[in-house]
């Protein structure tokens, strides 16, 4: 665009109180343009310019007379600067500042480097350049940024004096003037006065955070557009001194969407908001500075305490949960931490590093799964070996559902133990050769095992040609005492049936005793570091042995006692025995004789799987 429609604006505004700054840089000479501009400046001293601070060194023998514009440059050179410990970080080489006949006549001149952060977001803008070697003695020297120099010359205050810089801490505006404007009230529709600070304090200073990069955060009041706008060649084509004197004390920030010359590109950034132009970006920076409405960052050691809090929290409370408890409990953190952050935002200008927070809970949460995942993986595989050779395949079906309900360490439950021996056994096996007689013996305990199974019993463990088992764990069962007594009917039943086989094999026969008792007992994996086994113990167990051995001297098959005969004496067929004094038991125990169930059918019932009774 020809320089005689920015030099037209120029001279528009001369006589207004508004300022200009014009994000174009003039660092070529164009012939008759140039003098047109000096003429429009000479007219109006409320113009800046910003200009380019290159991040290599290798153009700079080429820019023609350099060093007398660095020289024009310094004026707006910052004096009062502190870097302790080097803290500051150099990251641009050199300035190229407008042409001299543009340079000498600005209000102000400030380089214009927007710098991204690692995510490629553009979230703050630099204040401050440190510049290595740079100075006419080769020493370190620091310049203010277009959007400082637009903020002090609104302030009223001379960047050189009055601005003071502790690299890494903060750019301190001071010494500004007590002045009052006068503005239009969009909310009253009058005419209002205020102080030129927005936020006015005793000291008439503004304090800006900055990082050891010179940046300041940007506290974005919006996206695209969130500034009004008008058109150039508009502005310098169909404007005069009435319009631009209808705008009082206002800064016009004059710039092109597109890069001009080859390759021209367009020239935005990406902000939280999205994309957005350069202009933008200074424009809300500046908003930011003269609404002194700073961003602040909580530190390091506060995210890191937030991190290592929140962290131990869901490391301890996940694990003890559910997996949808646990998600649930992700979610609330998530949800809590947000609205806490979106508040300590909104109201305190503090910012938070909030996706890390957010990604440690999903992290511990996803690690939670993963390792619930291999662990349920060893569980299964652990709970089929050790039960699926001692309880039925539904049992187990129903322990893997529910694996709460297995308590390897030990817990108390309500259960029915049964024991079972063969009588005479010990002169039946001198009839017996050795090899016939693990065959026999496994042909009757292979069969009464089944039953048991299938009765959903679990076998606690062979003795001999003796049988211990239980009915109420691993997994509980409301009629456990009933499922014990048809368990034992069934198989005296079918002892009867082999009995017929073996006669007609020439075996020897043989007859058992069963002893049945319900209680609460102590079930849990016991043993030693070299072999546990599931198993329970407990004054019911030993009661239950007790009246296995009883059967011998009442001439009976299952005796059951008082414990077990209140549980079911509605659905068995039972005959009164005796009160007998047990060891271990200062009351005597009533016991009864097992005869068969009321219901035939519940025989078939009981063998059903879990689910379908």
């Amino acid at each position: 665009m020809p320089w005689k429609y920015y030099a037209n604006i120029i001279d528009i505004f001369k006589n207004t109180s508004n300022q200009l700054m014009f994000d174009i840089f003039f660092v070529d000479y164009k012939p008759g343009q140039t003098e047109e501009m000096a003429q429009a400046l000479a007219k109006n001293p409320q113009v800046m310019f910003d200009y380019p601070m290159e991040t290599s060194l290798e153009s700079k023998s080429s820019i023609l007379n350099l060093e007398k514009r660095i020289e024009i440059l310094r004026k707006f050179k910052l004096e009062n600067v502190e870097d302790p410990g080097d803290a500051g970080r150099t990251w641009l080489k050199f300035p190229q500042p407008p042409i001299e006949p543009v340079a000498e006549k600005a209000s102000g001149l400030g380089f214009a480097n927007i710098k991204k952060d690692e995510s490629g977001l553009n979230r703050r803008m630099p204040l401050v350049a440190k510049l290595m070697n740079a100075g006419p003695l080769r020493e370190t020297e620091y310049y203010p940024s277009i959007d400082l120099i637009i903020a002090c010359n609104y302030l009223g205050v001379d960047v050189k004096k009055d601005v003071e810089v502790v690299m890494g801490k903060h750019v301190k505006i001071k010494n500004i003037p007590q002045k009052t404007l006068t503005h239009f009230d969009r909310k009253t529709l009058k005419m209002e006065t205020k102080d030129i600070m927005n936020r006015p304090n005793e000291t008439r200073e503004v304090i800006i955070p900055i990082d050891a990069d010179g940046q300041m955060q940007i506290n974005f009041p919006g996206g695209l557009y969130s500034f009004r706008a008008h058109e150039i060649f508009e502005a310098a084509t169909e404007w005069n001194e009435e319009t631009a004197s209808q705008f009082q004390n206002t800064i016009f920030l004059v710039a092109m969407y597109y890069a001009t010359g080859a390759g021209a590109a367009k020239d935005t950034h990406l902000s939280p908001f999205g994309d957005m132009s350069g202009i933008e970006h200074h424009a809300a920076a500046i908003n930011t500075i003269l609404n002194q409405d700073f961003l602040f960052e909580l530190p390091l050691w506060g995210e890191f305490l937030i991190i290592i809090f929140v962290g131990m929290l869901a490391g301890v409370v996940q694990p003890r949960l559910k997996t949808w408890l646990a998600f649930l409990f992700f979610l609330a953190i998530a949800f809590i931490y947000s609205v806490g952050t979106l508040i300590n935002f909104s109201e305190f200008n503090l910012v938070h590093l909030y996706p890390t927070v957010i990604l440690e809970q999903l992290f511990i949460f996803i690690g939670l799964i993963g390792f619930r995942i291999l662990t349920e993986e060893e569980n299964v595989k652990y709970i089929r070996s050790t039960f699926s050779k001692f309880v039925s395949k539904d049992v187990v079906d129903e322990l893997l559902k529910n694996p709460d309900n297995l308590n390897l360490g030990g817990s108390k439950r309500d259960i029915t133990i049964f024991f079972s021996d063969i009588r005479g056994f010990t002169t039946m096996s001198e009839k017996m050769g050795p090899e016939e007689l693990v065959q026999f013996l496994n042909q009757y305990l292979s069969e009464m095992t089944e039953i048991i199974i299938e009765f959903k019993g679990t076998i606690d463990k062979y003795m001999g040609d003796a049988i211990m088992a239980f009915w109420g764990a691993p997994v509980p069962l409301e009629d456990h005492a009933y499922y014990g007594c048809a368990a034992g009917l069934a198989q005296m039943r079918r002892l009867a049936t082999l009995k017929e086989e073996w006669k007609s094999l020439d075996l020897p026969q043989m007859d058992i005793g069963i002893g049945l008792n319900s209680g609460p007992a102590v079930v849990g994996n016991m043993g030693s570091s070299h072999r546990m086994d599931y198993t329970c113990m407990g004054d019911t167990i030993n009661l239950g042995s007790r009246l296995e051995g009883t059967n011998k001297e009442y001439g009976t098959h299952i005796i059951i006692s008082e414990y077990t005969y209140e549980k079911v004496k509605d659905r068995v067929i039972a005959r009164e025995l005796d009160l007998i004094k047990v060891k271990g038991k200062t009351q005597p125990v009533r016991i009864y004789e097992l005869l068969d169930l009321v219901n035939e059918e519940d025989l078939k019932l009981l063998r059903k799987p879990l689910q379908a009774n």
